[in-house]
């Protein structure tokens, strides 16, 4: 080969090799172009996906409301189903009411704004209960000053003694747990009973006065019940009128009430401790259902934190009556009997007492609910009490 022709091969392979090269790099940055549209794109779509995510709202009522269901931003309000509603809401207090279904905005402060978070993993009533209450005696109660278990029932506030205990069927050959509430104010001061109970005529929960005033009269939302409201005898009739406050067997709250053979043991003139109190009680069962009663001897003293002592004047509980969130309405009906002839009913000095079953004591209504009654919001507190659907 002369040399003229070994040059020109020499310039061919070069030329050959810087193409490779030219092509190889091309190549690279073809790609290296494409991954990076690609990720623009990407990150185009989460943006935007984002976006659509977080900024859509509503306005309610002059209020504008961040709503999301189940984490994914809505537009409207669920028309129906099972959720758990947590609602924050600035220069505003704002809350979801599951009977009216429809969110309440108050205190009012400037321009509110709203995030409302509709959640379909529900807590029951019955778990939450048992999660937060701290005595683990006769059921789950809650004890001391003031625990948080304020729970929004008829339109009003009551307060959970516990999981509780109790026959729903007849003869009561085995219980079941059912979630106890006490209104948190009295409905007036009545007698237990029109006329006194003796040895030939003894102490009765089902035929008493006060029995049939709750359960045909305060059920039932009836504005005259003169045959059964007496403030203190026959000398005095009492004011009851409950079609205002009432309750409804119809009503959204009303439903949830159970119907329950309650406790009527006997008593034999002893004071007792919350334990022995509990023993009584659950001797004798009433013959028939009912919906409303009043708390038991046994409530007031579980419900005092750590007390383990007889509960009358001689056990000294009243020095424990800053730990028992059940002494707050003055001298107080129980439906457990300490005779034949008397009731009890807590002392407002904070011990149990007796009295005949003629005179005028406060009263709370007591009922258990359903079962399948789960929490739709609230923490429990005063301000924010646990609101329930079933």
């Amino acid at each position: 080969m002369d040399e003229e022709a070994y040059v020109l091969l020499l310039s061919t392979s070069k030329i050959n090799l810087e193409r490779r090269y030219i092509l190889k790099s091309s190549k690279k940055i073809i790609i290296c172009m494409l991954l990076i549209v690609v990720s623009i794109i990407s990150l185009t779509l989460i943006n935007t996906n984002t976006n659509t995510n977080t900024n859509k709202t509503l306005n309610y009522k002059g209020s504008t409301i961040a709503l999301t269901i189940d984490g994914n931003s809505a537009t409207s309000f669920p028309t129906s189903g099972k959720y758990n509603v947590t609602v924050n809401c600035n220069n505003a207090k704002g809350r979801w009411n599951p009977k009216t279904w429809k969110l309440e905005i108050t205190k009012i402060t400037g321009t509110v704004t709203c995030d409302v978070s509709f959640n379909s993993s529900v807590t029951s009533l019955t778990t939450q209960v048992n999660n937060k209450a701290t005595r683990n005696e006769k059921g789950k109660r809650y004890q001391g000053k003031n625990p948080n278990n304020y729970i929004w029932f008829n339109d009003e506030l009551w307060r959970i003694i516990g999981n509780i205990p109790v026959c729903l069927t007849s003869g009561c050959v085995a219980t079941q747990n059912r979630v106890k509430i006490i209104r948190n104010d009295s409905i007036g001061a009545i007698v237990f009973n029109q006329t006194y109970y003796n040895s030939s005529s003894p102490l009765t929960w089902m035929r008493s006065n006060i029995q049939n005033l709750l359960n045909s009269c305060y059920l039932g939302k009836k504005s005259s019940c003169d045959s059964y409201c007496y403030s203190h005898i026959t000398k005095a009739k009492g004011t009851c009128d409950y079609s205002s406050d009432g309750i409804d067997t119809a009503d959204y709250y009303g439903k949830m009430v159970e119907d329950v053979y309650f406790n009527v043991g006997a008593g034999d003139e002893t004071y007792k401790t919350a334990s022995n109190y509990y023993t009584q009680e659950i001797a004798t069962h009433a013959t028939s259902t009912s919906k409303i009663g009043l708390m038991y001897a046994s409530d007031w003293g579980y419900a005092i934190e750590g007390f383990t002592g007889l509960l009358g004047r001689s056990g000294s509980p009243q020095n424990s009556s800053d730990k028992n969130w059940l002494m707050s309405n003055g001298n107080e009906w129980t439906m457990s009997a300490y005779s034949s002839s008397c009731p009890l009913y807590a002392f407002n000095n904070g011990y149990l007492s007796f009295n005949q079953a003629v005179s005028g004591n406060s009263i709370r209504p007591v009922l258990y609910l359903k079962s399948n009654v789960y929490v739709t919001g609230g923490t429990g507190t005063k301000v924010d009490p646990y609101r329930i659907g079933m």
